[in-house]
């Protein structure tokens, strides 16, 4: 009777992790258009009663994305949204609601990003706090020009700055039912670019929202959504 009780207890127990599972590749799905996309810059798979330490990289995210939205409260509200779709996290919520944002918080951000890289091409990598420094080998040096070009290239070609990217500009636009002031706009466009993206593709992910924001309001219209009247 005892281990009927225990198999009663354990399954239903991993039921629900499977569910979980099954449920942020949903949402990560609904929200950039494929379940294979880092949640909040992550591809660690955090438990539903995981507490976020600072240095996590879901805290870097959040942190940065405050910063890079704009930090007011429809913006605020965006990025509490999205964590609590993504992480059911008080850690991140509270970010989200009261951190006092600033550009060191993308900068926080950018370091994780170089250090990521460079742990993944291996140890002939010098330190993310040196990025920018001349190197010198057997072929001659490398200026900090060379450097920063080549780390910004690597940047550009990972989905954790597209998708911060992406996040940042649909916070600033959120509940905007006009055009985001053009300083805003150069703000978004100046974290894409200290993060590695090119004028070009910032536009284009810029375009993405603003069409988004269209398809918004048609649906709107088309259900004829009495909470607008």
């Amino acid at each position: 009777m005892r281990s009927v009780i225990r198999s009663c207890v354990i399954f239903p127990a991993a039921g629900v992790a499977m569910r979980h599972d099954s449920s942020q590749q949903w949402v990560l799905n609904v929200m950039y258009g494929t379940g294979l996309a880092p949640r909040y810059g992550s591809w660690k798979s955090f438990g539903v009663g995981d507490a976020l330490k600072e240095n996590d990289t879901p805290v870097l995210y959040c942190k940065a994305l405050v910063h890079a939205s704009g930090g007011g409260r429809r913006a605020r509200d965006w990025v509490a949204g999205c964590s609590a779709a993504l992480f059911p996290s008080y850690e991140l919520l509270k970010i989200a609601m009261r951190h006092n944002s600033s550009e060191e918080d993308v900068e926080r951000y950018r370091r994780h990003l170089v250090e990521t890289l460079e742990k993944a091409q291996g140890p002939q990598t010098g330190s993310a706090n040196d990025a920018g420094n001349v190197t010198s080998g057997e072929d001659g040096s490398k200026s900090d020009t060379e450097n920063d070009t080549d780390i910004n290239m690597r940047l550009s070609q990972m989905p954790e700055v597209r998708c911060f990217v992406y996040d940042a500009m649909r916070a600033a636009c959120f509940h905007r039912y006009k055009k985001v002031p053009e300083e805003q706009r150069v703000k978004l466009f100046t974290v894409a670019a200290r993060l590695g993206l090119d004028e070009g593709t910032t536009m284009a992910i810029w375009r993405l929202v603003e069409k988004e924001g269209i398809v918004a309001r048609d649906k709107q219209r088309a259900l004829e959504s009495p909470w607008n009247d």
